[in-house]
């Protein structure tokens, strides 16, 4: 049996090229788990064992199966433990490397991929055939356990070179074991005679297949793979150790940590069946897509329609399965969908990156992802599980309830302003604009805490409260006084909109965080103002706001500016925006205060009116 393996998988022991032996070392020190995926040898045309008797390429190895590859699987004894692991094929017509995935990471130490079988899941791609079945047996157990958790690795890497001087061309293909779906993730990559790694995000394979089920990893040479000699270094899923992610890969762009709006497809997605052919009364809802939008209704989560069908149709059938009053601003036609989410995004004023995009098919969710990189993409079997998502996980509230209702009168705010024939100035005006301002108290803190982790635009500080944190306010030195903001106008009301931390010592505005609804409609102006008000009578100088730098909170910085504040860096993450107090804030005169616990402020101008309420 010993000599059977060795002749199965010949160690290679011909030239390795410099720049390999680095890469392969380069690797290895940044990768901290990965796969450990088992690859063994197959044919893109196998119809395994009827073909063995018909095929002119069948050539039996020991154990009667065909060879794929003229040597089969060869460790290459160059390449040293502390380099990584390489290994030698010599394709033969229509060899390709397959093997399963993913699994639960491991440690990726080289020392331990050198050591016996018999350690569950540690074999590398250069193992002898038997060692690799009998290993992967072994993994099974450890796939059936961790499937779901995909989110564990950065990316799949392929690093290796062509030995046979011309480039080599590859495709990878990710498909389901089980076929249960016809969703695939390919892409295409090249060797050269010198080294290269190829790094996919996880994110890009997201966005067209859910690796949370078993998948099958093709890697096939592209055309005539007769004699075509490769090494490859590691193939495997893998999460890089902390500050170690290779310069030459893109960061996958990260969504928002909480999702504000999920934009569905209709026809396999929200329904079985497809509307032009079926109609309403012939497609039916599909599992858990009612429980899911009811549930993300009561979260406060904005749900929308991203579809091709005829726009009369469909909104016909949303209405008559009882859908219509979950959707805001359907967007039905023909064109890309990544042109429907970006309307969307700007009727309700909403970063792309707070969004989820449900759809069935590959091609849509592909689409989609590559216009708009930190959506997050989910293939239409993600409904049952969707509710589990982090991203979903937000406390009711009061205000969480009614947030469809408000985007819904948003949408008539907007279609006013259309409409209004008069500058944006004037219609501000004509929208009789009140601001609330109390200081906070325990019945508004746990909306103070939903809207410090839902913020991130108009978050100066960049803060994520705690509950624990916005408790301890309330209690805290007088000096420092949280306060709640609430706006309303002719069409309604805005809800708690707004929070501010101030310190009377320092005339600092330790937080700032206002919601996205209210934008540009003079309101940030009317607060600072009555706190311009507040800190004169007080013999201040000038104000400063704490800025601390984000991902996503430069438009707070350019709010800020637009008021005429100046930014004061004190490293690229910390700083301070200051403004004097001699100048008042320009339009803060159009909008009313009403000012809570006994504070009076004097009107702005005759055009303001200031009111002590409770």
């Amino acid at each position: 049996m010993k000599e059977t393996i060795a002749l199965e998988n010949p160690q290679y022991s011909g030239g390795v090229p410099d720049d390999m032996r680095q890469g392969l070392s380069d690797t290895t020190s940044r990768v901290a788990n990965r796969s450990m995926i088992i690859w063994g040898e197959h044919c893109s045309e196998c119809a395994a064992p009827a073909c063995y008797s018909a095929c002119s390429f069948y050539s039996p190895r020991a154990d009667g199966h065909c060879r794929r590859f003229v040597h089969g699987i060869e460790d290459v004894d160059a390449i040293k433990p502390s380099e990584g692991s390489a290994t030698r094929i010599v394709f033969r017509q229509w060899g390709k490397l397959e093997g399963r995935g993913p699994v639960k990471p491991y440690a990726a130490a080289a020392a331990l991929e050198r050591q016996s079988n018999t350690v569950r899941g540690n074999v590398p791609l250069n193992f002898p055939y038997l060692a690799r079945r009998a290993a992967w047996k072994h993994t099974e157990r450890d796939r059936s356990q961790s499937q779901g958790s995909p989110s564990g690795f950065d990316g799949f890497v392929i690093e290796g070179c062509a030995l046979t001087g011309n480039p080599v061309h590859f495709t990878l293909t990710i498909v389901p074991a089980n076929k249960a779906t016809q969703a695939i993730f390919q892409t295409k990559f090249v060797f050269h005679a010198t080294w290269s790694r190829h790094v996919i995000p996880m994110a890009t394979i997201a966005r067209q297949i859910d690796l949370s089920t078993d998948h099958l990893i093709q890697i096939e040479p592209v055309g005539d793979a007769q004699g075509l000699e490769v090494i490859f270094g590691l193939i495997d899923f893998v999460t890089w150790a902390p500050g170690k992610a290779p310069a030459d890969t893109k960061a996958p762009l990260a969504a928002a940590k909480f999702a504000k709006v999920v934009v569905w497809d209709l026809d396999h997605t929200v329904w079985d069946g497809i509307l032009l052919e079926d109609g309403a009364e012939g497609v039916t809802l599909r599992h858990g897509v009612r429980t899911a939008m009811e549930a993300l209704d009561a979260r406060g989560i904005l749900q929308s329609v991203a579809s091709k069908n005829n726009l009369d149709e469909a909104e016909a059938a949303l209405a008559y399965h009882g859908l219509s009053e979950f959707i805001l601003a359907p967007q039905i036609g023909w064109g890309p969908k990544s042109e429907s989410l970006s309307r969307l995004a700007q009727i309700l004023n909403l970063g792309l990156d707070s969004f989820v995009f449900i759809d069935d098919q590959a091609f849509e969710r592909g689409e989609v992802g590559e216009a708009h990189p930190f959506v997050t993409v989910l293939p239409e079997t993600a409904v049952d599980g969707l509710l589990a998502r982090g991203q979903f996980d937000v406390p009711i509230t009061p205000e969480s309830k009614g947030r469809r209702a408000l985007y819904a009168v948003e949408a008539q705010r907007s279609i006013a302003a259309e409409t209004s024939g008069s500058d944006y100035q004037t219609f501000l005006r004509s929208c009789d604009l009140k601001l609330e301002i109390a200081p906070l108290t325990a019945a508004d803190s746990e909306r103070v805490y939903e809207l410090s982790q839902r913020t991130n635009q108009l978050n100066v500080a960049a803060t994520r409260y705690s509950r624990d944190d916005v408790a301890a306010m309330i209690s805290q030195s007088k000096t420092v006084q949280g306060w709640t903001m609430r706006c309303e106008d002719r069409f309604g009301d805005y809800g708690l909109i707004g929070f501010a931390l101030f310190d009377e010592n320092k005339g600092q505005l330790l937080d700032f965080f206002m919601s996205c609804r209210v934008q540009r409609k003079q309101v940030e102006a009317a607060f600072l103002e009555w706190l311009r008000r507040k800190m004169m009578d007080a013999q201040c100088a000038k104000m400063s706001v704490r800025w601390r730098k984000a991902v996503r909170n430069g438009p707070a910085v350019e709010m800020f500016e637009v008021l005429g504040f100046h930014l004061y860096k004190d490293d690229e993450e910390n700083g301070t925006l200051t403004r004097t107090l001699s100048d008042a804030f320009d339009g803060a005169d159009i909008v009313e205060l009403i000012i809570q616990a006994g504070d009076v402020c004097e009107p702005h101008n005759d055009q303001a009116e200031f009111a002590k309420a409770g």
